[in-house]
């Protein structure tokens, strides 16, 4: 049995569907904590390329030596105090490493426990495929191929799909909308739209007035977070039938409570990737707190963080979320 807390880190290999539906492999850590009982929690820190390329949670451990250093130094409970401390301040500087060590502390916390509420439906960490209460949520390619993924994937049974426009001009990408929509309306399916902010001002409006169709579910993040028209939009009253919702405005949990405790007049859904945001125990506690704003999805992460964040994604659909957005390619 140990004296203080044991943190150790390896390289964990990913693997990652790009826009294009092609996959890709991709790289991050596997953390692991071992408490002073010997009881060992693991986490993952799957940063997505752009979170990699700006260094937010670089992938050689640096950041973390000094935490370990720290650990080996002090005594059980002032040991997980410093990891709680250490938690709340670098869970925007690195949220993906907030996400590692809130995931291998809730594993933790969760073998310990016995009795009492247990603030996961499933327990922290359970197998990612384990009685799933959502429909499969395909995702499509940009441009023509994706009439071919939705054939393929209506075959499967899929019935809701997540496309990725802005990658060609809106005159050229509607008219495969109406083709996508056409093939969904005998089986009831549903489209979601995600410009990952690459629309201009002009084929915003378009896109509004596409997004109006009842078999549209929202239109995820239209515009770039730093464009000032997007503060404008969310600030303005609801367009009838239209859903927003956004997606790379949020950077970290600070700003996910920020726009749930005051959420802008269009009132949109907020997509959540836990694994990029942060401590997955403090997602939890806002999912609880404000049930139905949020939509869980997946950053495609590896099977560790997965079966966090399908747990996450229960205790959203159980406040009412829609089904969350765990897809996968057609």
């Amino acid at each position: 049995m140990a004296d203080h807390w044991r943190l150790r880190w390896r390289p964990l290999p990913l693997r990652r569907w790009q826009r294009d539906g092609e996959q890709r492999c991709d790289q991050g850590l596997r953390v692991e904590l071992e408490d002073p009982h010997g009881q060992q929690g693991a986490g993952e820190i799957s940063p997505l390329p752009e979170r990699h390329r700006s260094g937010v949670d670089p992938l050689d451990g640096s950041h973390l030596r000094s935490l370990q250093r720290q650990l080996q130094h002090v005594d059980p409970t002032a040991g997980r105090q410093k990891l709680e401390r250490w938690l709340r301040p670098m869970a925007c500087q690195h949220p993906c490493t907030a996400f590692a060590l809130g995931s291998a502390l809730w594993h933790l916390d969760q073998r310990h426990r016995r009795n009492g509420a247990d603030p996961m439906p499933t327990g922290a960490g359970a197998h990612p495929d384990a009685g799933c209460p959502w429909p499969t949520v395909g995702i499509l390619p940009s441009g023509a191929a994706a009439l071919t993924a939705l054939e393929r994937g209506l075959a499967r049974g899929w019935r809701c799909w997540k496309w990725k426009i802005g990658a060609l001009p809106w005159r050229q990408e509607q008219p495969l909308l109406a083709a996508l929509l056409a093939m969904v309306a005998p089986v009831a399916g549903q489209l979601r739209l995600d410009a990952n902010g690459c629309l201009d001002a002009a084929a915003l409006f378009h896109w509004l007035d596409a997004a109006a169709d009842p078999r549209i579910s929202w239109l995820e993040q239209p515009l770039a977070p730093t464009d000032p028209l997007l503060e404008r939009l969310l600030g303005s009253s609801p367009i009838p039938g239209v859903q927003l919702a956004i997606d790379e405005s949020l950077a970290n949990l600070d700003q996910v409570e920020y726009l749930l405790r005051a959420p802008p007049a269009s009132k949109p859904l907020l997509v959540v990737k836990p694994s990029q945001l942060g401590d997955p125990r403090r997602l939890a506690g806002l999912l609880r707190a404000w049930p139905g704003r949020c939509v869980v999805s997946s950053g495609f992460e590896g099977r560790l963080g997965q079966a966090v964040v399908h747990d996450l994604a229960r205790l959203a659909v159980a406040g009412g979320s829609p089904a969350p957005g765990l897809g996968a390619t057609a």
